[in-house]
């Protein structure tokens, strides 16, 4: 009798270790991980900006398939992949690889998301052609597909997201108006992130996003180290990626285009004082928005016409209305955009260089979120302290409104750049001062309202150069329509005269230098040329 006894109570304790162990252990599947992820031939991946490098093998990953996931384009694949994020956390792996399929997530969620993301566990596929996650459709404000739990996974940190098509079906769900949530990624608090090779396609909210908003204390959830290159985003309603209380981060050789872009492509966003956003680069994409139009929610016409990247602080704004060092220090440079601008407002110490602009006439009038300049550097608050901006070796082919504008900046370098067909001026400076130099401005002014190449407006307390511009009018007789190469439009009541020297201007209606009427002594000329 003690002996049957003792076998049962063995019986016991062996099915209760079973159970405890049947969320986390793999189920008999023909799919073998040796073989699969050898058919992806994914190696090392170098985190951008570190010194970690993260070794993909059949070791260091887990299946999908081998925790019940299908891939079938049908069945709800949730639990399964929740169960491999568990198991990849508690024995160490890198990673979760996802063969070739349509994953369905169909969990209904939370509202903060359906997946919870594990820490320095990614997500792996072969190529976002053939390997999908995709959110069930039918669904009414739905929730994002992956997202970080900081509550329950205070960091998400040091993970790769690689070769997977992540679509939000947003053509298949129902949103209230001012819904704009929803996103294939969210990640709060974490440090050496890498996506690469990915498609994010049909969003609410956003493809992804990094950092927190609206924090109670001074960087209590950020990310760091992040970097998105090699991918696509496809129809994203608010932002292709939003970099929001991050350092560090880079988006670059990226293809942004489809109908969206509420706020942006590329948001460098601040919300709050207790947040920073520094150090944010954005170079080699394609921000192509010709094929596909602006919300309907922006109010006015619907238009191409969005933001390629924008870098804003929100709501409040700085303390006291002086900037302080925690948003800026980006670097915005190599990028092709069509139908779009790049806009900055409350960050300091930014370059935009080397960035070509295609842009073709439309009517924004009454069109929130966006505006007329291909580059837009302007502080609707008159927040003081906004220094330090470069704005470079850009090239504009415009029919919007100025190639670029300058309001309430200090200290910014203006050089090189080329602008041609602008309907408006070809460079606004209000309120703003720095050097304006070698910029080669043709054909601004419509046949209805003459422009000229470069304007100055509002009160100087500080130096403003304006040299060796050239300025153009190709056309003759009345078909031109640039009037001045330089013109000062208005009292000046700063404390420092604008100095004009140098500039060269062609074929103008006008002339080389117009100074405002009732201050025609207050600007110092020096050797500017016309023909």
């Amino acid at each position: 009798m003690k002996q049957l006894l003792s076998v049962l109570i063995i019986a016991m304790l062996f099915m209760l270790s079973c159970k405890k162990a049947d969320q986390v252990t793999p189920v008999t599947s023909n799919n073998n991980l040796a073989t699969s992820a050898a058919t992806t031939q994914i190696a090392t991946a170098q985190i951008a900006k570190t010194n970690l490098s993260i070794t993909f093998n059949a070791a260091s990953m887990v299946n999908v398939k081998d925790y019940g996931a299908k891939g079938d384009n049908y069945t709800d694949d949730t639990k399964a992949i929740r169960s491999a994020l568990a198991y990849a956390k508690a024995n160490g792996k890198t990673a979760v690889y996802f063969p070739d399929g349509s994953y369905i997530v169909a969990d209904a969620g939370n509202t903060s998301g359906v997946i919870e993301l594990k820490n320095g566990v990614g997500l792996l596929g072969s190529s976002p052609a053939t390997c999908h996650i995709k959110l069930s459709q039918g669904r009414y404000n739905p929730p994002s597909i992956f997202y970080q739990a900081w509550w329950n996974e205070p960091t998400v940190s040091n993970l790769v997201i690689q070769g997977i098509d992540f679509d939000g079906t947003s053509f298949g769900q129902t949103f209230s108006a001012d819904y704009q949530y929803c996103h294939a990624l969210s990640i709060n608090n974490g440090q050496n992130i890498e996506v690469s090779n990915c498609k994010f396609e049909s969003f609410r909210g956003d493809g992804l996003l990094f950092g927190d908003t609206f924090l109670s204390s001074v960087n209590l959830r950020m990310t760091s180290n992040v970097s998105v290159h090699d991918s696509e985003f496809l129809n994203i309603y608010r932002e292709g990626t939003m970099f929001c209380c991050t350092d560090n981060g880079s988006f670059y050789n990226n293809n942004v285009h489809g109908t969206g872009y509420l706020v942006g492509g590329v948001d460098i966003e601040r919300h709050s004082v207790n947040e920073t956003v520094t150090n944010i680069s954005v170079y080699n994409n394609i921000f192509n928005f010709s094929d596909g139009y602006g919300p309907v929610e922006r109010g006015g016409p619907i238009v191409k016409y969005r933001r390629a990247v924008t870098m804003g602080f929100f709501y409040n704004g700085h303390t006291g209305g002086t900037a302080d060092s925690r948003s800026g220090g980006h670097k915005i440079y190599n990028n092709t955009v069509y139908q779009g601008q790049i806009d900055c407002w409350g960050h300091t110490n930014v370059s935009i260089t080397g960035n070509t602009f295609t842009n073709s006439y439309e009517n924004i009038a009454g069109v929130n979120m966006v505006s007329a300049p291909a580059i837009n550097v302007a502080d609707p608050a008159n927040t003081s302290g906004l220094v330090n901006i470069v704005v470079s070796n850009n090239t504009i082919n415009s029919a919007m409104g100025n190639g670029i504008a300058f309001n309430h900046y200090q200290n910014i370098t203006a050089n090189s750049n080329i602008i041609n067909g602008s309907p408006l001026d070809g460079i606004s400076i209000y309120n703003s001062t720095g050097l304006f130099d070698s910029n080669n401005i043709q054909n601004a002014g419509l046949s209805t309202q003459k422009a000229s190449g470069i304007v100055i407006n509002g009160n100087t307390n500080g130096t403003l150069v304006v040299s060796h511009n050239t300025v153009t009018d190709t056309r003759s007789g009345s078909n031109r329509t640039v009037n001045f190469g330089v013109a000062i439009q208005s009292q000046n009541n700063g404390s420092v005269a604008p100095r004009i020297e140098y500039n060269n201007s062609k074929n103008l209606v006008g002339g080389v230098v117009s100074l405002y009427y009732y201050q025609q002594a207050f600007a110092s000329l020096l050797a500017n040329t016309g023909s």
